[in-house]
């Protein structure tokens, strides 16, 4: 598998739970760390098998084009890709990496809350479970090792929780990268659920949003998801957005210290219905056919990161797989011209990984009748254009950016007609123009979140 071969991961134990300081990893450290019919759904259910789990599950992969049929010169079309797995009947072993802003901003509720939450976590976990607690301020603090939450009392972890401090500034950064080293010196296995839950209230130090991407895709490549969630409204949104998104994993603003819990809990609890965690999506193109802008629609609104391999597939990296929970990638594709009245698959699309595999074949007709060449799939378009606008929502941060998003919506409704969602988002802006750094924020991620697509209707 590509993202394996890539992987950094190494096998080894961490000791029992102690408390120690560590030296600061620089950006420059992790840049080197980091390495179907035309008409309708083409749909192949196949069987998942995990060696270590003793249940059999299914899962599906659908595709679904906005243009059916094409000229024989070929052209742009949309495409939609919809993986729906299936049940998980048993609990997925976790490794948990809690790292959490320990400077002075954070003293009293905030941290009061991190300890109430985190106890939270520790009634969730189970024996086979790891977990490991990370502090950063101006240094790091290593509360607790990777530990077997069998091999713990409840109450020794507990007391643990006395050892944090608050004071100082904020070093993202290294505390992200003491929380990688926590977890990749675990077990392997795409059967097993590994997750950094990051909150911070502040900005780092020294480390700009940029430095942060190598090593989010190397916490990426490790097999591991970042749940990044920045509090109140001093934190750098950048920097949260660029952890969540690169490690394929989520990104989420806490609004006040009573929100903590939430967060933590839902991570957690989901965290134990995982089938696969981070697979990759392998899209292999015919000669000639280009893959272009590429955006993950659920289970959280986000861009891709289109990698091309040696072998010309194109990769996209995925959330991860859980129970019952829909992924959608929404993307554009040049295809190349082709004989009238030959179907063709234009590519060949794979879910990767090692315990769930699935395939399908995205496929067009050339013709050179006028009325199959008016065929159009509207929702596939209407929902690629959605994505790409929640996007430019979640990611602007000036007056600039909001009136880039004004724009563009005004430009997508000359390509898709008025809709309900062209109206959402309008006001979405507004908000975000007219009300205070909070509102702004809760807006932008709640614009992530897609509810219904029968408001397109």
């Amino acid at each position: 598998m590509l993202r394996r071969q890539r992987s950094l991961v190494s096998n080894g134990r961490i000791s029992l739970p102690g408390l120690r300081r560590v030296g600061r990893t620089t950006p420059a450290d992790a840049s080197r760390i980091a390495g179907v019919t035309p008409t309708e759904r083409s749909e192949k259910v196949i069987r998942l098998s995990c060696h270590d789990i003793p249940v059999t599950m299914t899962t599906s992969i659908s595709t679904k084009v906005n243009r059916p049929y094409l000229p024989e010169d070929g052209g742009g079309i949309t495409c939609e890709l919809l993986i729906e797995p299936d049940a998980r009947d048993e609990a997925t072993q976790r490794h948990i990496a809690l790292c959490v802003d320990s400077s002075g901003s954070m003293a009293y509720s905030k941290m009061d809350q991190v300890q109430d939450a985190t106890k939270l976590v520790f009634g969730l976990l189970n024996d086979d479970d790891y977990l490991s607690i990370i502090t950063f301020d101006n240094e790091v603090d290593v509360v607790m090792n990777a530990t077997r939450w069998g091999d713990i009392e409840r109450e020794e972890a507990e007391d643990l929780l006395e050892n944090i401090e608050t004071g100082g500034g904020t070093d993202i950064y290294a505390g992200l990268e003491e929380a990688r080293k926590s977890l990749i010196e675990l077990d392997e296995g795409e059967d097993i659920s590994k997750r950094i839950l990051l909150l911070s209230d502040g900005r780092d130090l020294r480390a700009k949003p940029p430095d942060f991407e190598p090593l989010a895709k190397a916490i990426a490549d490790a097999g591991i998801s970042v749940y990044s969630a920045g509090i109140g409204t001093n934190y750098g949104k950048e920097v949260i957005r660029t952890v969540g998104e690169h490690s394929q994993g989520r990104w989420a603003h806490v609004e006040k210290p009573t929100d903590i819990r939430s967060f933590f809990g839902d991570v957690v609890q989901e965290a134990s219905t995982v089938l696969a965690n981070n697979p990759e999506l392998i899209l292999d193109p015919i000669d000639g056919c280009e893959v272009g802008m590429a955006f993950r629609r659920l289970p959280q609104v986000q861009k891709v990161d289109v990698e091309t391999a040696d072998d010309g597939s194109v990769v996209i990296g995925l959330p991860d797989l859980q129970d019952r929970e829909r992924q959608e990638v929404v993307l554009k594709m040049d295809v190349p011209p082709g004989t009238v009245g030959d179907e063709r698959v234009v590519a060949s699309v794979e879910l990767d990984s090692e315990t769930v595999d699935a395939s399908t074949d995205l496929a067009v007709t050339y013709s050179d009748d006028a009325q199959e060449l008016s065929q159009h799939e509207t929702e596939v378009t209407l929902a690629y254009h959605d994505t790409d606008l929640r996007t430019r929502i979640a990611h602007a941060d000036s007056s600039d950016d909001l009136e880039e998003v004004k724009a563009k919506i005004d430009e997508t409704e000359v390509i898709t007609g008025e809709t309900e969602i062209a109206d959402v988002l309008r006001e979405n802006v507004t908000r975000i123009e007219q009300g205070d750094e909070s509102e702004a924020r809760k807006v932008q991620e709640n614009t992530t979140v897609v509810f219904d697509d029968s408001q397109y209707n």
